[in-house]
């Protein structure tokens, strides 16, 4: 696994994004644990996978938490991958994936994320998304 020197880990080398001011595609937060993450971050910056955004919507598709502790650790930058660029990094359509199985991309990320390997969605923190 690959991690740059300011801690995010990218194995795919994937071009990074900032993703201040994304919204999150995710109702849930428990405010306790993303004020702990906050706290680190505000400690040692941005530590581990970036998040897997859509840019074209500016929504993030992973890491609610981390999100809104970036803000509330006020970060200047969050780190980010496109989803699309990490299909592709995987050798997988993103768009025929959604088009073949009639899938809304900001509805069924599931589904969208089965497709992705194992290690990769391990990796990029995509392995909770519910």
């Amino acid at each position: 696994m690959q991690t740059t020197g300011q801690g995010i880990v990218n194995p795919l080398n994937l071009p990074i994004l900032n993703a201040t001011g994304y919204v999150t595609g995710q109702d849930y937060l428990d405010e306790d644990h993303a004020a702990a993450i906050a706290e680190n971050m505000r400690a040692n910056g941005w530590q581990g996978a970036p998040l897997v955004v859509l840019p074209e919507w500016a929504i993030s598709y992973s890491g609610t938490h981390r999100l809104h502790a970036a803000e509330a650790a006020e970060l200047e930058e969050v780190p980010a991958v496109n989803l699309e660029d990490l299909f592709e990094a995987c050798g997988l359509d993103l768009e025929a994936i959604v088009a073949e199985n009639d899938y809304m991309v900001t509805m069924h990320r599931p589904e969208i994320l089965d497709h992705l390997p194992h290690d990769i969605r391990a990796a990029y923190a995509l392995d909770d998304i519910i």
